[in-house]
């Protein structure tokens, strides 16, 4: 048996109590006799790898309740995210989708706070990673006052009284006159829907796992 191999096969052992969460037994990987770690260096705890995998595969929770807007607007914001998504505002994903705008619009003062707080070497390491117009849009970018008045609105519109085909005409309306709230909450509402679980399901993404050997293209040949 070749040093990677067991190598391989060690750490597979090793990380036995938490693979079981996972469906995947390490039973029938025999036994193996474990070198040593060299002084210095530890070993995974399997305790926190245990617990980082059930939630992983466990389903989540019901999403917390909103924190930052009221329950009139938190309606309002679960209307956009149905529409944009083309769903029902009672489905699961709109709800995920809602809560987390909800989190972000809340805490965009204190981002904004510490982005206006960078040092110079870190915000150009910042701009580095990142890109300029990234750091300036935290730097400088209202989300509570984008949200407010684009709300308001809203509201003034009647749009939560319209049918689905009408929002929908009225969004449309709205994006193409450039409105800076529907463009804020359209770019929200799609990076919360490929970061949830299921865009990252849709993405066909294979982080966020533990496999025996790592994932690769299924196609052959390089063919689609």
């Amino acid at each position: 048996m070749s040093p990677d191999v067991l190598s391989r096969r060690g750490w597979i052992l090793r990380l036995g109590g938490a693979t079981v969460l996972s469906g995947i037994s390490a039973s029938d990987l025999g036994a193996a006799e474990l070198p040593p770690l060299p002084p210095g260096l530890y070993e995974p705890s399997l305790q926190h790898l245990a617990h980082s995998l059930k939630t992983a595969i466990e389903p989540a929770p019901g999403p917390p309740s909103p924190r930052h807007f009221d329950t009139e607007d938190f309606s309002l914001v679960r209307a956009l995210v149905a529409r944009v998504l083309g769903e029902e505002p009672p489905a699961p994903m709109v709800l995920e989708i809602a809560v987390w705008i909800d989190m972000i619009v809340g805490r965009s003062e204190e981002v904004r706070t510490a982005a206006r707080s960078l040092s110079p070497a870190h915000r150009r390491l910042a701009i580095d990673y990142y890109g300029e117009d990234t750091v300036r849009e935290l730097e400088s970018e209202e989300p509570q006052a984008i949200c407010r008045d684009g709300m308001a609105a809203l509201k003034r519109a009647g749009f939560e009284a319209l049918d689905g085909t009408a929002q929908l005409a009225h969004l449309v309306s709205l994006e193409n006159a450039n409105d800076p709230f529907i463009a804020w909450m359209k770019r929200r509402i799609l990076d919360g829907f490929y970061t949830s679980r299921q865009g990252l399901q849709e993405l066909d993404y294979k982080g966020n796992a533990f496999y025996a050997q790592s994932p690769g293209c299924d196609h052959e040949n390089g063919n689609p």
